[in-house]
């Protein structure tokens, strides 16, 4: 089965779009805590949309943002 690398792209993309959403609404209702969670999805999916728009292939099973951000090679400033 062919993995139709865009569809996926813009599944992650939308994710995370929408999980950004709800982290401001908390935010703005005061909830930091959940926002912090939202917020950090909303970071995961977009370096999975990454991952996906790079390799073509499906992105990995993980909620680790310092290995997505690896795989996409990105560098964080000490």
């Amino acid at each position: 089965m062919n993995l139709d690398y865009r569809k996926t792209v813009e599944y992650w993309k939308e994710g995370s779009k929408y999980d950004l959403g709800v982290a401001r609404a908390l935010v703005k209702s005061r909830k930091y805590p959940y926002a912090l969670f939202f917020g950090h999805l909303s970071v995961e999916k977009m370096l999975k949309a990454l991952v996906v728009a790079h390799t073509r292939q499906h992105a990995p099973f993980t909620h680790s943002v310092t290995m997505l951000a690896e795989k996409n090679r990105l560098v964080f400033p000490a």
